[in-house]
């Protein structure tokens, strides 16, 4: 498991635009000036965002993005995987270079360990909801 910080600005980013949002679609200038984050790896962002149907794109003069789906219902596991791919990839699962398994993927007593860890994990970034971290976090309406 690695959160990268792809992972750590789609966060942000997607937070802003719940934050901002309910007053009409959130520009990316917006975004970059209040969440100081890269221009151009932020439209990379939006766009993974956006594919996965977390956010919605508005065209024209006053556009930029809403949120496509309620904001109670989208967690931190969404958008990190909406950002990353899988949140936390089994070892014992991964291919080598030669296209082979983990020799011991079979018997290893390890395998249940990472399995379990993977679900304690995905469990508790699935439980935190967007919402309850808009509760606490600084991204005010304005």
């Amino acid at each position: 498991m690695r959160i990268t910080t792809q992972g750590d600005y789609a966060l942000k980013c997607i937070l802003r635009i719940a934050a901002d949002g309910p007053q009409g679609p959130v520009s990316i200038s917006r975004i970059v000036d209040k969440e100081g984050l890269p221009l151009d790896y932020l439209e990379q962002l939006l766009l993974k965002l956006r594919r996965s149907r977390l956010i919605k794109s508005v065209r024209g003069a006053r556009g930029g993005y809403l949120l496509n789906v309620p904001v109670a219902s989208i967690t931190v596991a969404h958008v990190l995987r909406a950002a990353e791919g899988e949140i936390f990839e089994l070892i014992c699962d991964r291919k080598k270079k030669d296209g082979k398994k983990c020799k011991g993927s079979e018997d290893c007593v390890l395998k249940d360990v990472w399995k379990n860890l993977k679900n304690k994990i995905e469990t508790y970034l699935g439980s935190v909801k967007l919402k309850d971290l808009l509760k606490k976090t600084r991204c005010t309406v304005t």
